[in-house]
Formats: structure tokens, C-alpha cells, sequence
């Protein structure tokens, strides 16, 4: 878990314009930067039911996620979970896993490379790739929001 200042860019995006499927994303982002898996599991296993994201999500997304624990990761600015407002570097990490779920994984490990070192890169997209396995399996697909994610590149 890191530092979550919620002071990073902004996206043109406000939570409401997010998919179901996006936001109990998002809220796993939020939840996890600020609580860790056992702090955030609890509302982060609701937010899935309320949009149908199938339980099975949460290990990959788990994986995922402790990647930007391993020493030498640098942390993506994620905003606290009661943000209205959806931060750049937030965007970017839903628009990789949109891009895995389209078949750019890439463009995802281009992303995720902005923070990640190789190995912790490595097994990002394996969690990517079975994340979006889950979602896929679940008819759910999480939209490209493109312009969130040249905004983020834009900002290195």
C-alpha cells in the first residue's frame, strides 16, 4: 500500500460517467491503495455484486495491484475513495485493463510500465491478462477511454 495523496491530475471524467463494471473497478483501486487487501476486501467484494463483477475478480485484481508494493515501484496517484472525481492516473489503469480486455496488452504494459519495474511489469499483466479473462467470461467490458489515457502518458 502507498501514499494516496488524491492531489494527482484530474481525468475529464467524473465517477458517474463510469460504467458499473468501472466503478467497483475503481473503488478496488481506491479501497486497496487505502486499506490493503484485508482492510478493503469487504467493499471492494460489494462493489462487485452491485455490478455483477464475478467474486473470482478479486484475486487478479489483488495480484495486480500488490505490484505497486514490491520495493522500487513508484505508486500511481489514487484519489481517496469518496472522490467524485476520477484522477489521470486512475483512468490510465482502467483504460490498460480496457486495452488487455481488447486485445492491446501493449498498451496496457505501457501504462503499467510507468510505475512498475520489469519483474512487478511482468506479473501486472498476467493479472491484467486473467482480470480481464474474469470480465470477459462475465459479459462484462470495461470501455477504451482513450483520451484519459493520453492525458496520463501526457504527464510524464
Amino acid at each position: 500500500m502507498g501514499e494516496m495523496t488524491g492531489e494527482g491530475r484530474l481525468s475529464p471524467w467524473a465517477v458517474g460517467d463510469l460504467t458499473p463494471a468501472e466503478r467497483a473497478v475503481l473503488t478496488g483501486f481506491r479501497q486497496w491503495f487505502r486499506h490493503g487487501t484485508a482492510g478493503g476486501m469487504a467493499a471492494m467484494r460489494a462493489g462487485f455484486d452491485v455490478a455483477g463483477v464475478p467474486s473470482t475478480a478479486l484475486l487478479p485484481l489483488f495480484a495486480l495491484l500488490g505490484c505497486f508494493a514490491v520495493a522500487q515501484a513508484r505508486r500511481p496517484d489514487i484519489r481517496p475513495p469518496s472522490s467524485l472525481r476520477v484522477g489521470a492516473d486512475e483512468m490510465a489503469l482502467l483504460d490498460a485493463l480496457a486495452a488487455v480486455q481488447a486485445g492491446e496488452p501493449d498498451s496496457a504494459a505501457q501504462v503499467l510500465d510507468r510505475w512498475l519495474p520489469i519483474m512487478a511489469l511482468c506479473v501486472a499483466t498476467d493479472a491484467a491478462r486473467e482480470l480481464a479473462h474474469v470480465l470477459d467470461g462475465a459479459c462484462i467490458r470495461l470501455p477504451r477511454r482513450r483520451a484519459a489515457r493520453l492525458i496520463a502518458l501526457a504527464a510524464e
